[in-house]
């Protein structure tokens, strides 16, 4: 009856927070929570650009951490009991927001660089119009695509501020994860320093970025076999212990009921935890 309690008020104070937001009334959030979630907020907001967004609220991530913690909790408790709820739930409301957000940044570092080669080209078609480098990497800025042009307005924002085309380029080089766009900051960089015809090194870049991006494709072609058969066969084996645990749970409290089978179950999940980062290595393909 208590654990009906709980998971019925857990619900019902979700419910009522999510209306809440969605009717617009105004919240005062916790300024330490705010402090604690502001880098995973901007992480967030980049994120966000997949979706063709700019920016989220800043107690997005609070509810992110709140929500997946608490129906986390609503589903173990359930079968399981509170207190193991209570254990799962706590490290995946921390853990769970943090690698959906990874993972959102990888597809946008993926988008951007599927953009990039055209970004270059527009470099290019400015330059070639007489128009100085900066000014030429400010229309990107402007009117490339996102996400690109978010990065290129990034540069464009430090010129703005007093720092010269040369260090922003720089700066930018240093933080990016992109080894493609680290190579045009570079050049950029370099022939700002130096001077000189920058448009066929550019022209040149861009033709092999865009062979990269195909053969890259192709590769995700050829291999798309091998990632569905990765997926069949561990999503088969969780189906299969979902399968085992609603059908025979008495088999379950056989295996958790002793030292041995817990050590052996144990044992199970780290093979499989083992087998599943390993397999998932070996798809891994970088061009």
């Amino acid at each position: 009856m208590d654990i009906n309690i709980l998971q019925f008020g857990s619900i019902i104070l979700g419910a009522v927070a999510v209306g809440l937001l969605v009717a617009g009334a105004p919240v005062r959030w916790p300024d330490p929570l705010l402090r604690a979630t502001e880098r995973d907020t901007a992480l967030a907001s980049e994120a966000a650009q997949v979706f063709g967004r700019d920016a989220v609220p800043p107690y997005m991530m609070i509810l992110a951490h709140a929500i997946s913690g608490l129906l986390v909790f609503i589903l173990v408790a359930a079968i399981f009991g509170p207190l193991l709820g209570l254990i799962i739930a706590v490290p995946i409301a921390i853990f769970l927001p943090k690698a959906t957000i990874r993972y959102l940044l990888q597809r946008r570092w993926r988008q951007i660089e599927a953009q990039l080669p055209y970004a270059v080209d527009q470099i290019v078609s400015a330059v070639r119009t007489g128009k100085p480098l900066a000014v030429a990497v400010n229309a990107v800025a402007d009117t490339g695509q996102m996400p690109s042009s978010n990065e290129f307005e990034r540069i464009a924002r430090e010129q703005k501020l007093g720092i010269s085309l040369v260090e922003a380029l720089d700066r930018h080089g240093r933080l990016v994860p992109s080894l493609h766009f680290k190579m045009v900051d570079a050049a950029l960089g370099l022939f700002a320093r130096q001077g000189g015809d920058i448009a066929e090194p550019l022209t040149e870049m861009s033709k092999s970025f865009k062979e990269i991006w195909k053969l890259d494709q192709k590769i995700m072609t050829s291999s798309s076999q091998a990632r569905m058969n990765f997926r069949v066969v561990n999503g088969g084996a969780l189906m299969m212990v979902l399968m085992i645990f609603f059908a025979q749970p008495e088999l379950i409290d056989k295996v958790l009921g002793s030292g041995i089978g817990i050590v052996i179950a144990f044992a199970g999940v780290i093979l499989y935890v083992c087998g599943f980062l390993w397999m998932r290595s070996m798809m891994k393909v970088s061009v």
